[in-house]
């Protein structure tokens, strides 16, 4: 008997048939954003793992004790040792003081999954029941300018810290975008942390940051900080913000007066 495979037709051969059933497969929305929060929640446990070893945390706890007791000197809280939390405060230690809230509420709800991207995107009035209602202002802005291709899948009032954000988060098949305004403590200016600003104009001024594939850009009023945050590019994120800028000025003016 020959050993040779058969010879199909390539209309009737059977690998040809899987290859174009492979192709004509759709793949699944969002799929890129979700395999990026896999990505990050998959090195987070090999982080947790790294602790699990005995050697570990014996060294970390001597680091973290040095640490620690150099930073109670000075007056500063310890150094977090939660391995999420360990990777959150590099990333937010490469940006300016008052930069850091918009970030950190960015890294947790929408890149750690603390509010991740559903698996069926809702309607906007379901996606936005939950934002509280002097800030449908700010809502109209942000929904003049996002480009078309974002879509709003959350936007309410979430508790970080102890501290309160109003976030709307925004999703393509494969970029995330954040809009988020919070209460200005009484320490936090671009202008006290000697941030020159990219933009100013108009009685606005826009700040940037950028740490890793995040990119920043924010605005601050008299009593509000309000940030764009995403994986856009610099000049896409600033044109975003600058676009919406005017709006969120006066929506949160508003608010002051």
């Amino acid at each position: 008997m020959s050993s040779q495979p058969p010879n199909f037709p390539p209309d009737q051969d059977p690998n040809n048939r899987l290859r174009q059933a492979v192709r004509g497969a759709a793949a699944p929305p969002h799929l890129p954003v979700k395999i990026r929060q896999q990505l990050d929640q998959v090195r987070q446990r090999k982080a947790t793992a790294l602790w699990a070893r005995p050697w570990v945390p014996v060294a970390a706890l001597l680091v973290v004790g040095v640490a620690g007791g150099l930073m109670y000197r000075s007056g500063h809280r310890a150094l977090p040792v939660n391995p999420q939390e360990v990777e959150s405060a590099a990333l937010l230690s490469n940006v300016s003081h008052t930069m850091r809230p918009g970030l950190d509420d960015h890294l947790h709800c929408s890149v750690y999954g603390g509010n991740p991207v559903p698996n069926r995107m809702p309607a906007l009035a379901e996606a936005v029941q939950d934002l509280p209602p002097q800030f449908r202002e700010l809502l109209a802005a942000v929904q003049r300018h996002i480009p078309e291709q974002f879509r709003i899948y959350s936007a309410h009032e979430c508790l970080r810290s102890g501290r309160k954000f109003v976030h709307l988060q925004l999703t393509t098949d494969s970029q995330l975008l954040s809009v988020i305004v919070t209460s200005r403590g009484v320490d936090e200016s671009f202008v006290r942390d000697k941030i020159i600003p990219s933009l100013a104009g108009a009685g606005t001024s826009i700040y940037q940051a950028k740490t890793l594939r995040f990119q920043m850009a924010a605005l601050e009023t008299r009593d509000y900080l309000a940030y764009v945050v995403s994986d856009l590019s610099e000049q896409q994120n600033l044109d975003l913000m600058t676009a919406m800028a005017p709006e969120i000025r006066l929506a949160l003016e508003k608010l002051e007066s």
